[in-house]
C-alpha cells in the first residue's frame, strides 16, 4: 500500500474582500542619479504591488519635484508612466504610449516581465485564450463625416498584437479602451472570468495608477467609488506621531478598501501645509488616518517598507 498521502484540493475564493491602495511620494526617487536608477526603483514598486495584488498606486507629488519643462516630464508623471509601462503587455506598448514617452523606457524595456500579473501568470509569452487588447477605429472617417464634425466613438476591432486586428462577434465598444478578449468566442469578458481572483480592483491591469498633486486629492480623487474604508500610515522614521498603532483589520469576510500611505512624516506635513486652507480646525495630517502600522524592522527606504507592510497586513484580521 502506498504511503503517499493524498491531500484534498482547497479551492481559493474568486472574490477579493480586501483591496489595498498604495500611496508613495515622489521622494521615492529623490536619491537617484539617472534614469536607470529611477527605473529600477519604480520596477521594485510595480513588482511588489503585483505580487500582493495591490489595486491602486497613488503618487503623492512633492513640492520640490513638481517642476517640468518642455523637453522633460515631471517626476510624478515619469513614475506614473513607468508604473503603467510595467503592467502593459509588450505587444501593446507602442500603441498605448505616446512617442514622446518612449525615450523614458529605454531601461524599462530591458527588465523582465512581472510574472505575477494576471494576464501572464499562466501563459507562456502571449499565447493564451484570454488576451489583453486595445480598441481601435473601424475605418478612416469619410469626407461627409468630416464635414459634419462627427467622429467614430465605437468600434468592433481590437488590437491584440497580431498581424490582423480581432473583430468582435457581436459587440461595439468605445475606441482607445483597454479590454480583455476571449479569442475563441471573440467577445470581451470581465477580468474575473479570464483571470479568476488574480486581479486588482475589478482591473485587468494589475493595478490602477494616479497622481495626487495635493493632500486633498490623496483622499478625494480615488478610483474606488465607495471610497476608502480605512487609512493607514506607515512611518519610515521613528517619532512620536499622534496616531494609534494598528491592532486589527476588518474580518476577512468584510469588504474593505484600505489606503496605505508609506512616507516620512515630514513629507506628509509639507503636503498638508500646502493644502491647509482646505481644512477647518484641523491640527495636522494625523487626523486623516485611522491608525499607523510601523514596519517590523525600522526602515527609512520605501522599497524596504512595501513588502514588510503588505506581509504584515496579510496576517491581521
Amino acid at each position: 500500500m502506498s504511503s503517499t498521502k493524498k491531500f484534498k484540493k482547497v479551492e481559493k475564493p474568486l472574490l477579493q474582500n480586501r483591496h489595498y491602495s498604495l500611496c508613495i511620494p515622489t521622494t521615492l526617487v529623490s536619491d537617484c542619479r539617472n534614469l536607470s536608477q529611477i527605473t529600477h526603483r519604480v520596477y521594485q514598486v510595480a513588482k511588489f504591488a503585483s505580487l500582493f495584488n495591490v489595486s491602486e498606486i497613488i503618487i503623492l507629488e512633492n513640492d520640490s519635484q513638481v517642476s517640468a519643462t518642455k523637453n522633460k516630464i515631471s517626476t510624478a508623471k515619469l513614475i506614473l508612466a513607468l508604473l503603467q509601462y510595467f503592467v502593459t503587455p509588450p505587444y501593446l506598448r507602442n500603441t498605448v504610449f505616446n512617442e514622446k514617452f518612449r525615450p523614458y523606457f529605454t531601461a524599462a524595456s530591458k527588465l523582465p516581465r512581472l510574472s505575477t500579473l494576471p494576464f501572464t501568470r499562466y501563459h507562456k509569452q502571449d499565447h493564451g485564450r484570454y488576451r489583453e487588447g486595445l480598441t481601435i477605429r473601424m475605418q478612416k472617417p469619410t469626407l461627409a463625416r468630416k464635414k459634419t464634425g462627427k467622429t467614430f466613438k465605437q468600434t468592433k476591432y481590437i488590437n491584440i498584437g497580431k498581424a490582423e486586428a480581432l473583430a468582435l462577434q457581436s459587440q461595439l465598444v468605445p475606441i482607445n479602451a483597454r479590454v480583455t478578449i476571449d479569442t475563441i468566442t471573440r467577445k470581451i469578458v470581465s477580468p474575473q472570468e479570464a483571470y479568476g481572483d488574480f486581479t486588482g480592483l475589478e482591473s485587468q491591469y494589475g493595478y490602477y495608477t494616479r497622481i495626487a498633486s495635493s493632500f486633498t486629492e490623496l483622499f478625494m480623487n480615488g478610483t474606488i467609488k465607495e471610497g476608502y474604508t480605512q487609512s493607514i500610515y506607515v512611518p519610515l522614521t521613528a517619532g512620536d506621531i499622534p496616531i494609534p498603532e494598528l491592532s486589527s483589520l476588518p474580518a476577512s469576510g468584510t469588504d474593505s478598501n484600505i489606503l496605505l500611505v508609506i512616507s516620512t512624516w515630514g513629507t506628509l506635513v509639507q503636503a498638508f501645509n500646502r493644502d491647509e486652507d482646505q481644512f477647518v480646525d484641523c491640527q495636522g495630517p494625523q487626523e486623516f488616518f485611522d491608525a499607523q502600522l510601523p514596519c517590523p524592522v525600522p526602515v527609512s527606504d520605501i522599497i524596504d517598507a512595501i513588502p514588510m507592510t503588505l506581509t504584515a497586513l496579510s496576517t491581521l484580521f
